[in-house]
């Protein structure tokens, strides 16, 4: 009975782990998105300037 407690408060500290991943991983895009956004509405010379220089630079993968 005691080695079953163990597992089961293990996996639930698992899952917490992976909760708190998904949660930081949904913030990462939600903030990609919002900088896409602001760009598309407003266009500021300052955003245009960093797509620039990104779409000279060269990839190394292709």
């Amino acid at each position: 009975m005691e080695r079953e407690s163990k597992n089961k408060s293990f996996l639930i500290w698992i899952e917490e782990i992976l909760e708190e991943i998904e949660v930081q991983i949904y913030g990462i895009i939600g903030a990609i998105f919002f900088f896409f956004v602001i760009y598309f509405i407003f266009k500021p010379n300052w955003m245009s300037q960093v797509f620039d220089l990104f779409s000279k630079i060269k990839s190394p993968l292709g």
